[in-house]
């Protein structure tokens, strides 16, 4: 009997409905397969998009040693498995692709043609939407919270302390409270010192050095001061100066919980998009100070020169037609191998790294991942969830009767036929009835996974399909190309202005052609 895993995972106001809800819903189908459940995996309230999943890191662990436990994992949907596009599409080839262990989405159609990865891809795509939706309501939140003079939240800088001010209570009478920063008596003159020094040209090694014979700690509380510390200091000048800063950092990027660097590789986003509200607290330097500080680390900025090794996406399925042999990327070309060895050199032209990617891009933005497709898979994906309803129309029908009956009370007291004091009890009964009924429907909805995606969203993902993969890791991308097709045979260049054929042969995909012609780009042609 072949055993298999379960992945379950649930946000912090579902964690103990949704959790047995999906998996009572996968063993179903496991037992009519006569598969052995080996374990069920579980991530109660805890986020997809921090990849701090314990549970979740054992079962990748598991799956790819050398002797797996299991063979087959079963999840919910995509969006269980991750909301991070990307990065669940690396964790999908690697199990996948490295390691023979096969992933089942339960709510996910299956079509067993080359369309069911990109369908894949294209839902992993509204995962990471509906992801991106919810954080940007939070960060708008904490916008308005820097707009009123008060921390978005995090730890103070160095130099400065938290300071609550209670601005209102909640209904239960516990205060609520926001924060502002105020001059830590214990570092604030410390960090004084080292902007005024530093603006007499005083190099950060020679602060640091005496700030240690001095005993003073660092802002980590190590004896030793780090120059990152000093230059985080200094990045921070808006904040010494008195103003509160928000939506300067980028995103940080991690594996496995720890940061792995910053979205798009810079620290900083654009100074324009910065939230900044002046004068909200005490500063710490003056004007003049920040000017010298900004001066001497603009004349400092060195580009990191760019090391990075390309990774084409066509190597080891692009071959010649001429001869048969592999094209191989180098130097932001492809060019038949045959050429670096010995005797007779293949006739076949070379191609452009961008130009041959781009026409195979375009070929599945335009011939696969077209409305109709997509809308057809959204659609079945739909229905597959409305089986799943039952026990949600009757929640829905009772929670119509309560409002028809709020409603009825509400029309007596309008035409004058009650006092408001004879159905206050009442309407607060039903207050409460209408809240439970409720929640109870948005439990239901979160255990089926239950979701709307309007036409409009569809034609959004498909419209930005060519700046996502621009955007991909190159990795990803490569990944991306070698699961939809087996080969892609490149044909010589003929006639002037010159053209050529790109031959292509998917996994479930007929021999297609793509014209590729300059100047003015390709031309997918009829299957061949």
């Amino acid at each position: 009997m072949k055993n298999v895993a379960i992945y379950v995972r649930s946000s912090k106001d579902l964690h103990n409905v949704s959790c047995k809800a999906q998996e009572e819903q996968i063993r179903k189908l496991i037992k009519k397969k006569g598969e052995q459940v080996y374990r069920v995996f579980c991530d109660k309230a805890l986020s997809s998009t921090r990849d701090i999943r314990p549970e979740f890191d054992e079962m990748l662990g598991l799956a790819m040693t050398k002797q797996s436990p299991f063979s087959k994992i079963y999840c919910l949907d995509t969006s269980r498995f991750g909301r991070d596009q990307h990065q669940t599409q690396s964790y999908l080839w690697a199990l996948r692709k490295k390691h023979g262990i096969e992933i089942i989405f339960i709510n996910m159609p299956q079509t067993n043609t080359y369309l069911d990865p990109v369908f894949e891809t294209i839902m992993s795509a509204f995962d990471e939407l509906h992801s991106q939706q919810s954080k940007v309501k939070g960060v708008a939140g904490m916008k308005q919270n820097v707009k009123s003079g008060y921390r978005a939240g995090g730890k103070a800088p160095y130099g400065y302390r938290l300071k609550e001010i209670e601005v209102g209570k909640h209904r239960t009478g516990n205060p609520i409270t926001k924060t502002i920063l105020e001059p830590d008596p214990d570092t604030a003159q410390i960090a004084k010192e080292y902007f005024e020094r530093r603006a007499k040209y005083e190099s950060r090694k020679s602060i640091l050095e005496d700030f240690y014979s001095r005993g003073i700690p660092s802002p980590s509380g190590n004896s030793h001061w780090a120059i990152p510390s000093a230059k985080s200091i200094e990045d921070n000048i808006e904040v010494y100066l008195g103003h509160t800063v928000f939506n300067r950092l980028n995103e940080r990027i991690k594996e496995k919980g720890k940061a792995n660097g910053y979205l798009h590789g810079k620290k900083y986003k654009p100074k324009e998009e910065w939230v900044i509200k002046k004068n909200t607290h005490e500063p710490l330097i003056t004007k003049d100070i920040a000017s010298i500080i900004r001066e001497m680390k603009e004349k400092r900025v060195r580009e990191a020169p760019s090391t990075a090794k390309k990774i084409y996406a066509l190597s080891g399925i692009m071959k010649c037609f001429e001869c048969g042999t592999n094209y191989v990327g180098d130097r932001g070309i492809y060019r038949c191998n045959s050429r670096t060895k010995t005797g007779d050199k293949c006739p076949n032209n070379d191609i452009s790294q961008n130009t041959a990617e781009d026409a195979i891009f375009t070929f599945v933005s335009q011939k696969i991942l077209n409305f109709k497709n997509v809308k057809d898979v959204i659609d079945r994906v739909k229905k597959r969830f409305q089986n799943g309803k039952s026990d949600i129309q009757p929640l829905e029908k009772n929670l119509a009767k309560i409002e028809k009956r709020q409603q009825k009370y509400m029309d007596l007291y309008s035409m004058g036929l009650v006092e408001i004091e004879s159905i206050e009890p009442k309407l607060a009964s039903i207050k409460d009835q209408k809240k439970a009924i409720t929640e109870e429907i948005e439990n239901q909805k979160a255990s089926q996974g239950v979701f709307e995606v309007s036409d409009d969203d569809i034609r959004i993902v498909i419209d930005n399909f060519s700046e996502e993969v621009s955007h991909a890791d190159p990795k990803t991308r490569k990944r991306a190309i070698q699961a939809l097709f087996q080969e892609v045979r490149i044909f010589p260049k003929e006639g002037e202005p010159w053209e050529r054929i790109l031959e292509i042969k998917g996994s479930c995909l007929p021999i297609t052609r793509l014209s590729v012609a300059s100047p003015r780009g390709f031309e997918p042609l009829l299957p061949a």
